[in-house]
């Protein structure tokens, strides 16, 4: 019997290795986004590798990384280097320009694996906006092959959280997310009133405003900030139970809302400034930041969000400000 257990034990690893041989291991990603700054300016911020830490999706995670940049970065080989605890250690390189149309580039990365892909930047001016698209394209390591088809969905909400701070960067009364990850905290219990709510992110958003507003009247003003509760949440879950609901007290009048109660925990607090489209990519740089961390979920609780403004009464959407919790253990 013994012999058995033994040849299985060593035909797992040949497996492994037979299943990896007959992946590809090539990914592509790209992403676009409509900037409202002229070519030029888009093109000139992106050769400025200085600038990357004033917009760059992955430093956001970690803001004392270590940073060095080579005397001619802003020239074709030139490059910067980053070394960081959680968000690794590489090095990105100017292959090439085409003046204020496209740039090739290249990043090694030595951390947390080896590995070299190609970068490119493509700039088309679009009247007073320019259509900015960042490209990634390489080969993953030989044991790292089965990552390849998550690559594209998991680095691709990157890239679309990178453009969307680069436009705010370059123009800072351009709609944008702005992100601060506050850390962990104990939410106290309290009493609600709720409206079922189930679908994608963007779904939710649809309704979110009209079940506020039918809450609010019937509490007659008298809650606080609304907010949306998903239940059992996932982060990189397509669907999600969540409930539309405002906090009540024992002074908010009688109405046909049965009161619920939610049981405050530990959870992890994050605040994101901006246009309620944002929430999807705040909520994947809040699941992102916990992993890093090596922070544990707590899946069976739910996640919160908390509108401190409400968009339709505010003129600028950068100001509007919603608090994002994930429920931790």
């Amino acid at each position: 019997m013994m012999w058995l257990v033994l040849a299985i034990i060593a035909v797992i690893p040949l497996a492994v290795l037979i299943y990896l041989a007959t992946l590809d291991g090539r990914f592509r990603i790209r992403r676009s986004l409509e900037i409202s700054a002229p070519g030029k300016t888009v093109f000139a911020a992106v050769v400025d590798l200085k600038s990357w830490p004033q917009w760059s999706p992955w430093l956001i995670h970690e803001t004392d990384t270590r940073i060095s940049y080579s005397d001619d970065y802003q020239n074709e080989g030139g490059a910067y280097s980053w070394d960081g605890k959680l968000v690794g250690a590489g090095t990105v390189t100017h292959l090439g320009f085409n003046p204020h149309r496209r740039i090739d580039q290249q990043i090694s990365f030595s951390r947390p694996f080896k590995s070299i892909s190609q970068i490119s930047w493509e700039f088309e001016e679009r009247g007073d906006v320019t259509l900015v698209t960042w490209e990634m394209s390489g080969r993953l390591p030989f044991l790292f092959r089965f990552m390849a088809r998550r690559m594209e969905p998991m680095i691709g909400r990157d890239f679309e959280l990178g453009l969307a701070l680069l436009n705010g960067y370059l123009d800072s009364a351009a709609p944008h997310p702005s992100i601060t990850f506050v850390g962990a905290q104990e939410l106290e219990d309290f009493s609600y009133w709720a409206i079922p709510c189930n679908g994608n992110l963007r779904q939710l958003e649809a309704t979110r405003q009209a079940n506020i507003e039918t809450l609010t009247a019937a509490a007659a003003g008298k809650t606080g900030l609304a907010l949306t509760l998903y239940q059992q949440f996932d982060p990189q879950a397509s669907h999600y139970r969540a409930e539309i609901a405002i906090p009540v007290t024992d002074n908010t009048p009688p109405s046909n809302y049965t009161r619920r109660e939610f049981k405050g925990g530990r959870y992890y607090h994050m605040t994101l400034g901006g246009d309620h489209k944002f929430l999807p990519l705040g909520w994947y740089a809040l699941y992102c930041h916990c992993r890093m961390r090596r922070v544990k979920l707590d899946k069976a609780r739910p996640a919160l969000e908390i509108y401190h403004d409400n968009p339709a009464e505010t003129t600028d959407s950068n100001q509007v400000t919603t608090a994002l919790y994930l429920p931790i253990r």
